[in-house]
């Protein structure tokens, strides 16, 4: 049984390993998004400080609209109790 058992959980770290190989190859072979490129390239350094700001801006719009979603909820909980 302790036999079985070691094929069994060899076989499958030699078969992620060979799947997580697989998948690094892919990321390699596919081009980095537009953004990444230009990035790469060395543009303009204000436009990257611009979209950066841009993300951010977006990023805190996200975050206050997750933390108003999460207080109606528990207020719709309060409610119901």
């Amino acid at each position: 049984m302790k036999t079985i058992s070691l094929f069994v959980l060899v076989s499958l770290l030699v078969l992620s390993g060979l799947a997580l190989a697989a998948q690094s190859d892919e990321q390699k072979e596919r081009p980095a998004s537009p953004m990444m490129q230009e990035m790469m390239k060395g543009g303009k350094e204000g436009e990257h400080m611009g979209g950066m700001m841009r993300m951010m801006k977006m990023m805190d719009q996200c975050n206050a609209m997750m933390e108003s979603a999460h207080g109606s909820g528990e207020a719709k909980e309060n409610r119901s109790k």
